[in-house]
């Protein structure tokens, strides 16, 4: 197939290297053609309607199989969808990692796409829609090494935000007041003074932390919206660590016993007092979450991200979602 991809190929906000970075190499490995359309380009060859050389990375004068979005605050009009699908004689897909509110651009990009792919679509903010389809995009980068016999350095970590959603601010400040939390942050500078906060890790550094933590612990913005969580939930397991996670609706068909989870305070203590000194059972927890974890590698979520496309081309708009 020939894919465009009209996203994020630096680092996003916080850092962080983009996750379609290694889901278009993955693209690529299965042989299809991948066409990097950088957002920012995008952006200014739609508003300038310019098919000039002035967007290097725009390609001209071809047809798409499939034309993903990827989620960006400044595609706030439907003009950037209509536009590529006039222009590449395509279905376009919106693929979204985040929990998503009610915000007015994205709702807009979901309202013109072709098909919307994410984790959040039990949330009910898209009940008056059809196209809304559950597929995540927590994947993490298979290619990174995984450190396997390295010495314990920290009881309890947290590499998550400080940020005032769902339970995190309140469950984390209770339980560090019993277990101390070694917290590594974009917004470091943000946690309370009674929190032992440094800048955030990723890729290699990330999974060098998560090795070194007995228990590696996770919160999502939304625990109770199905099939939602974050994305270093894959990001963590595949690491190799053992994630001990506040639930949510569906993840014992995703995760199975791979995870162990929580959900209250009183719970998240008892666990950690138990797996800090149960060794051979909590490394037991973390092999079968690295199994599991395969699932969440972006090598894995791209054959199904092609088998879907392939099967939407074939039935076309008969589906009814």
């Amino acid at each position: 197939m020939k894919v465009g991809f009209i996203a994020n190929f630096q680092s996003g906000y916080v850092g962080e290297q983009a996750d379609e970075v290694h889901i278009t190499r993955e693209i690529e490995e299965l042989g299809h053609e991948v066409f990097r359309i950088p957002r920012d380009q995008w952006r200014e060859y739609v508003l300038e309607n310019s098919p000039q050389d002035k967007y290097k990375d725009v390609p001209e004068d071809i047809k798409l199989d499939i034309c993903i979005f990827t989620k960006w605050h400044h595609f706030d009009d439907d003009r950037y969808i209509n536009f590529a699908r006039e222009k590449y004689k395509c279905p376009i897909f919106l693929w979204v990692w985040d929990y998503m509110q009610n915000e007015g651009w994205h709702i807009t990009m979901v309202g013109a796409c072709d098909l919307y792919l994410g984790n959040d679509v039990r949330s009910g903010v898209y009940k008056q829609y059809n196209n809304c389809y559950y597929f995540p995009f927590d994947v993490a980068d298979g290619e990174l090494p995984r450190f396997q016999t390295v010495e314990k350095v920290y009881d309890v970590t947290f590499f998550g935000s400080w940020l005032d959603q769902g339970d995190r601010r309140e469950w984390l400040t209770e339980i560090n007041k019993t277990t101390p939390i070694k917290v590594f942050s974009w917004n470091y500078k943000d946690w309370p003074k009674e929190f032992n906060a440094q800048p955030a890790v990723y890729g290699i550094e990330f999974n060098q932390k998560v090795a070194e933590s007995k228990i590696v612990l996770g919160f999502s913005v939304e625990p109770n919206c199905w099939g939602y969580w974050s994305n270093r939930v894959g990001k963590t397991l595949l690491a190799g660590g053992f994630l001990l996670y506040q639930y949510a609706p569906g993840m014992e068909l995703f995760l199975r016993d791979g995870v162990e989870y929580f959900s209250s305070i009183e719970e998240a203590r008892e666990k950690i007092d138990h797996f800090l000194i149960a060794d051979i059972e909590r490394e037991e927890v973390a092999r079968k979450g690295r199994k599991i974890a395969e699932r969440f590698s972006s090598k894995a979520r791209v054959k199904d991200l092609m088998i879907l496309c392939e099967r939407y081309l074939k039935k076309g708009a008969k589906w009814q979602i």
